[in-house]
C-alpha cells in the first residue's frame, strides 16, 4: 500500500486486480489479499486500508451490493484474519452512500455490522460510520437511520448498534459538525429510554452493557460541547434530575466523574451542577438516622448510586 491518502482508493495494483475479479464473480484473490494485509485480528486493524477500500469502492459505476454482502457475512472468528472482510464491508458500504448508491441496501447492511458480536467487527464499522458522520448532512443521516435501529426486533443487533452509534459521537469532530443539536439530544434520550424500558431478562445482555459504557464518555462530550453548549447541559441535567434505574445511574455518575476530571478542562461548576441532580433523584436511605458521621467525604470525586 502506498503511503498516499485512502482517501484516494486503493494505490495496490494486486488489490486493485482482485477488486475487479472479485466484481466479476471471482472473490477469493480479494478475500486472501484483504485478510493478510488488513491485520484484522490484530492489536491495531489497518483501517487505512478499509478507508481506501470504501473509496474505492464509492466510485464504481456498478453495483456492488453482491460483493459487499458476501463480505460482511464473513463469519471468521475475531483471532483470525478473516475478520477484516467484514471491517472492509462497511467501509465499502459507507463508501456506497456517500456516493449516494444502494442507500437503503447500505443502512441495513450498516446495522448489522454495527451490531456484531465481534470486538474487530464494530470497531471497524464505528470507523466507517463516523467519516460518514463527520461529512456535511453525514451526522443528520446517520441519527435518521439510528432512531430506525432503536426498533429493530434482534435486541443483540438493536442495542450494540446504539452502543456504536453513540461512540460515534463521542468524536470531537463529529460531534463539531452536527446541524442540530436536538436531533441528537432526542437520539440520546430514546436510546436511554431502550435501556430502562428493556425487560430484565435484557440485563444479561452483552451488547445492552456495551451501550451503557458507550454513554459517559459521550454524555459528557455533549454537555460540554460547542455546539450542544448550555442546551446539553440543561438536558443533561434533566436526566439526571429524573433517571431512577440503577445501571443508567451509574452511566450518570461516570459522567459526572469525567466532567469533574481537570484534565478534561471543563471545570468544576457543571460537574457539581449534575451531581446535586443526580443524588436528588436517588432513593433515601431505609433508615436515615444509620448513616455513618464523616460518610459524605470525598463525594465530589466517588461514583453516585
Amino acid at each position: 500500500m502506498s503511503r498516499r491518502s485512502s482517501n484516494e482508493g486503493l494505490q495496490s495494483e494486486p488489490l486493485r486486480a482482485a477488486l475487479t475479479s472479485a466484481l466479476a464473480g471471482k472473490p477469493e484473490a480479494l478475500e486472501d489479499l484483504l485478510g493478510r494485509l488488513g491485520d484484522g485480528h490484530g492489536a491495531r486493524p489497518n483501517l487505512r486500508l478499509a478507508a481506501a477500500f470504501g473509496a474505492e469502492i464509492s466510485g464504481l459505476p456498478g453495483n456492488p451490493s453482491r460483493l459487499l454482502d458476501r463480505l460482511g457475512a464473513n463469519d471468521g472468528a475475531p483471532d483470525t484474519p478473516e475478520v477484516f472482510l467484514p471491517i472492509a464491508a462497511a467501509h465499502g458500504w459507507a463508501g456506497r452512500l456517500r456516493a449516494d448508491r444502494e442507500v437503503g441496501a447500505a443502512w441495513a447492511a450498516l446495522a448489522t455490522l454495527a451490531g456484531d458480536e465481534r470486538a474487530p467487527v464494530r470497531l471497524g464499522t464505528l470507523d466507517a460510520l463516523a467519516s460518514f458522520a463527520g461529512r456535511p448532512g453525514g451526522g443528520r443521516a446517520l441519527l435518521a437511520q439510528a432512531l430506525e435501529w432503536l426498533e429493530l426486533d434482534d435486541r443483540e443487533i438493536r442495542f450494540g448498534a446504539a452502543g456504536v452509534v453513540v461512540e460515534v459521537f463521542a468524536n470531537r469532530q463529529v460531534l463539531a459538525a452536527v446541524a442540530d443539536p436536538e436531533t441528537l439530544l432526542d437520539y440520546l434520550s430514546r436510546a436511554i429510554a431502550a435501556i430502562t424500558d428493556a425487560p430484565r431478562a435484557a440485563e444479561r445482555s452483552d451488547a445492552r452493557r456495551r451501550l451503557l459504557l458507550a454513554l459517559p464518555r459521550t454524555l459528557a462530550g455533549v454537555a460540554a460541547g460547542l455546539r450542544t453548549g448550555e442546551r446539553g447541559a440543561a438536558w443533561l441535567e434533566e436526566e439526571c434530575r429524573n433517571t431512577r434505574h440503577p445501571d443508567l445511574r451509574e452511566a450518570l455518575s461516570k459522567t459526572i466523574l469525567i466532567l469533574a476530571d481537570k484534565s478534561s478542562g471543563q471545570g468544576a461548576v457543571l460537574a457539581q451542577t449534575l451531581r446535586a441532580a443526580l443524588e436528588g433523584s436517588a432513593k433515601p436511605p431505609r433508615d436515615p438516622t444509620r448513616k455513618r458521621p464523616g460518610a459524605a467525604r470525598g463525594r465530589s470525586s466517588r461514583p453516585i448510586r
